[in-house]
């Protein structure tokens, strides 16, 4: 369907430096508070998951494989789900 109307809109509450991203059906978007936001690539908005990196993401957020790469202010993280953080507990990452 070609009409142009808005279908959803996502408000990150901050600043986006970087682009949003599509890959296998999600839309990934990080903001300058640091936020990486994973929505379903749809007519409808449905956030799949959003954590803080801790530092500004003004970088376009990638994946592959499984595995998300994000850049932030001052580090480099590949995040992938089930996988335990270094000296933490498992669980999403």
């Amino acid at each position: 369907m070609d009409s142009g109307k808005l279908r959803w809109k996502y408000d990150t509450f901050a600043a986006i430096w970087g682009s949003t991203w599509v890959a296998d059906g999600k839309v990934y978007i990080g903001d300058e508070d640091g936020d990486i936001a994973v929505l379903k690539a749809g007519t409808t908005m449905e956030l799949l998951y959003e954590t803080n990196m801790g530092a500004a993401v003004y970088t376009t957020p990638v994946a592959r494989d499984g595995v998300m790469y994000v850049v932030s202010r001052n580090k480099i993280f590949a995040l992938k789900k089930g996988i335990a953080p270094a000296g933490g507990t498992s669980g999403s990452r």
